[in-house]
Formats: C-alpha cells, sequence, structure tokens
C-alpha cells in the first residue's frame, strides 16, 4: 500500500498535544508542578483535573469507561495526563502492558470519521474511538514504529 506523500493526513499546523499515562494523576501533578511544569487545570470543574465518561468502541467491541484527565503548556506544547479510572480502555491495557508512559501524540481534525478511515486505508488499526461524528475522537497505532495517533475534533 503506498501512502500519498503530497497530502499527508497528519499536519505540524494540525498536532495538538502528547498524551502521557499515568497511574496517579495527583501524584504526578503534584510532582510536575514542584519542577516547573505546569501549571495543571481543566476548562471544566475546579479541580486540576476532570474526570470523563466514554461511550464508543474498544478494538471494534462497544466499550464504556472513565478517564481522569488534565492538561497543561510548556511553550507551545499540551502534556495532557490520563488516569484510567474505570471500564475496559486501551488507556488501561497500555498502563496494564507498559505501565506509565508517553501514550500518543494527538492531531486536530474537521472530519475525524473521514481522517480515521483514511488513516486505516493507509494501513493504520484502530485502537478505540468515541462520538466519530460529533465531538469524538480515535486512538490508531501506525503500521510503521507502532506510534499510537489521537485524531479530536478541532
Amino acid at each position: 500500500m503506498s501512502l500519498n506523500l503530497s497530502d499527508p493526513l497528519f499536519k505540524n499546523p494540525d498536532f495538538h498535544h502528547v498524551g502521557i499515562i499515568v497511574k496517579d494523576i495527583d501524584k504526578t501533578i503534584e510532582y510536575l508542578e514542584s519542577t516547573g511544569i505546569g501549571p495543571f487545570d481543566m476548562m471544566e470543574g475546579d479541580g486540576k483535573w476532570f474526570n470523563v465518561p466514554f461511550k464508543g468502541e474498544l478494538h471494534g467491541q462497544p466499550a464504556e469507561w472513565t478517564v481522569k484527565i488534565s492538561s497543561a503548556r510548556i511553550g507551545g506544547i499540551e502534556i495532557e495526563l490520563l488516569e484510567p479510572s474505570g471500564g475496559e480502555s486501551v488507556l488501561q491495557e497500555f498502563l496494564d502492558e507498559h505501565g506509565e508512559g508517553v501514550h500518543h501524540i494527538a492531531y486536530l481534525s474537521d472530519d475525524v470519521r473521514g481522517d480515521t478511515e483514511k488513516a486505516i486505508a493507509q494501513g493504520a488499526e484502530l485502537l478505540t474511538c468515541a462520538n466519530l461524528d460529533t465531538r469524538g475522537f480515535s486512538y490508531l497505532k501506525t503500521n510503521e514504529g507502532g506510534i499510537v495517533v489521537e485524531i479530536r475534533f478541532r
């Protein structure tokens, strides 16, 4: 399968964040802020993180899960912390198999479903997705390098 190098799916201006899986979001935030990384917060609520419920697919099967999310900017880069907090998810699978660490890079899109389909056609594996036609996202594992990419609405 050949890639269309004249019109790449992922473009630099659309880069959004780096997602990092953690075991304990409170301890991680406390530590990172003590080193000067942060501040971490969420637009929703008053705290440093927000517990978000999702309903979508996991490996092609219906799934529901929750995840604690927080973010901080470091220069022009956004760091997103994710602590799986309930249900089966690709995030919990990563934590169980690899421990804490960088999980994905994320790009913004105006057409998550269309871009997800293009990535699959280019050989990416769909790991999980939710609400592809509204304000949703997909996580895809690239066919080379094993990099997980999130495509999310702009």
